[in-house]
């Protein structure tokens, strides 16, 4: 309850954190979104100031002269050409004018700025004049030219001539404004999306030490009970054997003496390895353990084992389908802890078995390696619990459903004495149709004698 609770609590600071760095992101644009139009904005109504205040301005003149022919056109003229309204008409031709955009865009790049932008007009109101006549002729039922949402105004003006008044407004909107913004902004999202990463790293490694840790726990938990288990069925049966043995009438009998002699040993060995199995692994996890590797005749010391497995099994002995294929003679190994490898995974093999319970033992040499492999054919692994199957203390659903005894450090063992021999282990599961454990070592490999 308490690790759900703290992973609650740190997903909802994480996405508080992300809102904040939201709303800082957004009132940062906003920000130099108002820096930038206001600089640029000024810019604009300064190279259109100075656009007006040159001495000679022909080209404007002309399209004055042009508007004044219209208007009067359009006071005085019966045709049916006019087919638009002045409005419409005023605007089309002062749209052609483009002398100031060019002004304005030149006046800009002189001022060490480079950005694209468009050139707009903006008609505001159109008067048609005569002697001691004026009529309004825009605005009318259309409206004209609405500048772009987010255009900078770049100037407001009015012209007047014999035949017309005109007011209207200049606006340039620049079409990479965003970009621009963002661009000044990099460093400030840089920074932020790095925090937001590295806080997204730590939570989701937090998260899964977490998850980790709880899995840890739940498999010690399990351990300590089948450890317990373990060793209670030794200890029960030695004290019951030898309270037996203290009986007298027992005592005169030889043959039942021997018997529950025999009995204690087995129990007392037993119990001395489930004890040396939980001591080696702990010593091997403070790294005490030293390998001690010799020249191993591969053929011979793989029939051993096998043949001492089948001894120590008895009448519970399975078929070993033994088929050993090597080239070479030796090969640099602890005999010891090699062999403690193999009876692991023929005891896992015996136990996870069918009956009747069918082991292959197949051992050769492939390129640069010694390959040893070892299929049984039970139930098969399932696949939610074949990435856990080497870690220590894990014990599969398998076991648990049919009561296997086991303490879950078995194949943690195998691993790391196949990987302190420079090799690997891999296992391969089809549900039904048993595992292949398969270690690989390479021939002649690192590993010094002595």
């Amino acid at each position: 309850m308490k690790s759900r609770f703290l992973i609650g609590l740190s997903a909802i600071a994480l996405l508080v954190l992300i809102a904040v760095q939201y709303i800082f992101i957004t009132d940062t644009y906003r920000t130099k979104q108002e820096q930038f139009d206001s600089r640029f904005g000024n810019l604009a109504r300064e190279g259109m100031k100075k656009f007006n205040s040159q001495d000679f301005n022909f080209n404007f003149d002309s399209v004055l002269f042009i508007l004044d022919n219209l208007a009067v056109e359009y006071q005085f003229s019966t045709s049916d050409l006019l087919s638009s309204t002045p409005g419409e008409a005023f605007y089309r031709i002062l749209d052609q004018y483009r002398e100031p955009e060019v002004f304005i865009s030149n006046y800009i790049h002189m001022a060490g700025e480079d950005p694209d932008f468009t050139f707009h007009y903006k008609l505001n109101e159109l008067f048609l004049l005569d002697l001691g006549y004026e009529q309004k002729v825009y605005p009318d039922s259309m409206i004209l030219s609405l500048a772009p949402k987010g255009a900078l105004q770049a100037g407001s003006f009015t012209n007047e001539r014999n035949f017309f008044r005109i007011s209207y407004e200049v606006y340039i909107n620049f079409t990479n404004r965003s970009q621009l913004i963002l661009k000044e902004m990099r460093m400030i999202l840089i920074l932020d999306l790095l925090t937001l990463a590295l806080v997204f790293i730590v939570f989701y490694m937090t998260l899964r030490n977490m998850l980790k840790q709880k899995r840890l726990s739940e498999m010690k938990t399990d351990f300590i009970n089948n450890m317990t288990h373990e060793l209670k069925t030794p200890l029960s049966t030695i004290s019951v054997a030898s309270s037996s043995l203290g009986n007298r009438t027992i005592m005169q009998q030889q043959d039942k003496v021997e018997e529950l002699s025999g009995l204690i040993k087995r129990q007392n060995r037993h119990l001395s390895e489930l004890i040396d199995r939980i001591l080696d692994i702990n010593i091997w996890e403070k790294d005490q353990v030293k390998l001690k590797p010799e020249h191993v005749p591969v053929e011979l010391w793989i029939r051993e084992v096998v043949n001492a497995f089948l001894l120590k099994t008895d009448k519970e002995s399975p078929e070993i389908r033994l088929n050993v294929n090597v080239n070479l003679e030796t090969q640099l190994l602890d005999e010891v802890h090699m062999s403690t490898v193999v009876n692991n995974l023929l005891t896992n093999a015996k136990k996870y078995g069918n009956n009747p319970c069918i082991i292959e033992v197949e051992v050769y040499d492939l390129d640069e390696d010694l390959i040893l492999e070892v299929k049984d054919n039970g139930p098969g692994i399932r696949r939610e619990d074949l990435k856990h199957l080497f870690e220590k203390f894990f014990r599969g659903e398998e076991s648990k459903e049919r009561v296997i005894k086991g303490l879950g450090l078995g194949l943690y063992y195998v691993k790391q004495i196949v990987e302190a021999h420079g090799g690997s282990i891999t296992v391969q599961s089809v549900l039904k149709k048993g595992a292949k454990f398969t270690i690989k070592i390479p021939i002649e490999n690192g590993l010094t004698v002595g």
